[in-house]
């Protein structure tokens, strides 16, 4: 099967794949392996729980509640990412919801078990805070290209991230391997749904993309590049 697109240029990459073998056997003897199918919500925001979860295969997406009371997409996390990591070393309520989009396996970790191989491997110390700087530097990075940007240009700048992590070529464009709503989609660009709505009308009408149920192919990703913020 076709691979989806490789992480962004400056990402550090995710967590398992940057870990030795030694780093990998000390996480999975201290770790149960767990399976959620999709639709479950794995973590829920204002929960008071302190594990971790690193994922072996499957997706999740990590919502959170906006001023306007709808879930917001923040990110999506893929096979080898962790989540939970936060509230399992400060002791804070649950910071987002995470929400199986697929079936997810992962190798969970109570926190006590996760600081014991810490202290143990503090290699793996180095490289989950480089995880957590590049996520808050997208993030401050994300609201400084989205701040003087229309809805229009918030929807292709995502749909030009998705097509770039997951894009797999066919034979009218590049399909986004991932199931994702307009509702998603909105919670990602800081948009209404009426506005993601619009905005794939006019895309459509445009010949850059065709839609289907929960399935996207843009039909030119670099002319959907040209409409998107400066950054893309």
């Amino acid at each position: 099967m076709t691979q989806p697109a490789a992480e962004p240029q400056d990402s550090p990459g995710r967590l398992w794949e940057l870990l030795d073998d030694g780093q990998r056997k000390a996480l999975r003897a201290e770790a149960e392996l767990r399976r959620y199918p999709a639709g479950t919500v794995i973590i829920r925001e204002g929960d008071r729980s302190d594990w971790v979860l690193i994922l072996m295969t499957g997706r999740v997406k990590i919502t959170s509640v906006s001023t306007g009371g709808y879930d917001a997409v923040l990110a999506v996390r893929d096979p080898g990412d962790i989540i939970g990591e936060m509230a399992s070393m400060d002791g804070s309520l649950r910071s987002a919801t995470a929400i199986a989009v697929e079936p997810v396996t992962g190798l969970w970790l109570s926190a006590r078990a996760f600081s014991a191989v810490l202290r143990e491997q503090p290699g793996i110390s180095v490289v989950l805070l480089r995880i957590i700087t590049s996520r808050l530097r997208y993030a401050n990075s994300r609201r400084t290209e989205f701040g003087d940007s229309t809805a229009a240009e918030r929807i292709a700048a995502i749909l030009v991230d998705l097509a770039e992590r997951y894009g797999v070529p066919v034979p009218d464009g590049t399909l986004i391997a991932l199931r994702i709503s307009q509702r998603d989609l909105a919670g990602l660009a800081s948009a209404s749904r009426e506005a993601v709505a619009r905005t794939l009308r006019t895309l459509r009408a445009d010949g850059l993309l065709s839609t289907g149920r929960q399935r996207l192919v843009v039909r030119s990703l670099r002319d959907l590049k040209q409409l998107a913020p400066d950054e893309h």
